[in-house]
């Protein structure tokens, strides 16, 4: 016979799983209303749309440094800037992040060679939410300012957003490994 606790245990466990759900597409559908003038651009590598952002912004200010973190190795400058504007000194390519927790790690280490105090981070608004906690975690000093690029909710698939947000909830567990490593 099944114990009357461990019946309610996992019906708090379902309740707070489908809250924590909602509460994470919640923020899907919000519009970027991010206007910072940090200096310092970091993208995710992922879509398209998030280098062109990256090229967008860059571009808008002829002081900015640019980091992309997570690219394949052997993939070269030439192949993901597109724009003949962007001065290659500027832009730094990161091949060690396979993950975003190794994107979040990649960019401490470039951000403290480098003495950046902020950074505006750019990624789809679905990778956000997992990329602020980790980020924000592995860098607690440096203002970190996101950059969302808007998704077409409606092409999103459901299993996308239900694995995204399972790494959402590992992602914590990844920032307990930052406390104790820090």
């Amino acid at each position: 016979m099944i114990n009357k606790r461990f019946i309610i245990f996992i019906f708090i466990l379902f309740v707070s799983y489908i809250i924590s759900f909602i509460n994470f597409i919640s923020n899907l559908n919000k519009d970027n209303i991010t206007h910072v003038q940090s200096k310092t651009i970091v993208v995710i590598t992922g879509s398209v749309g998030r280098l062109k952002a990256a090229e967008n912004l860059i571009n808008l200010n002829s002081e900015a440094r640019l980091l992309i973190s997570g690219v394949a190795k052997g993939v070269k400058f030439s192949e993901i800037i597109k724009s003949k504007s962007i001065d290659p000194k500027k832009v730094d390519l990161g091949y060690n992040a396979k993950s975003t927790f190794g994107n979040a790690i990649e960019t401490k280490v470039w951000v403290s060679n480098n003495n950046i105090k902020d950074f505006i981070l750019i990624t789809d608004d679905w990778h956000m939410k997992r990329a602020l906690l980790l980020f924000k975690n592995s860098m607690p000093n440096i203002n970190i300012y996101p950059y969302e690029l808007k998704s077409n909710f409606k092409s999103l698939r459901e299993h996308l957003l239900f694995e995204e947000h399972l790494k959402y909830l590992i992602a914590h567990l990844q920032v307990i490994y930052i406390w104790f490593t820090n």
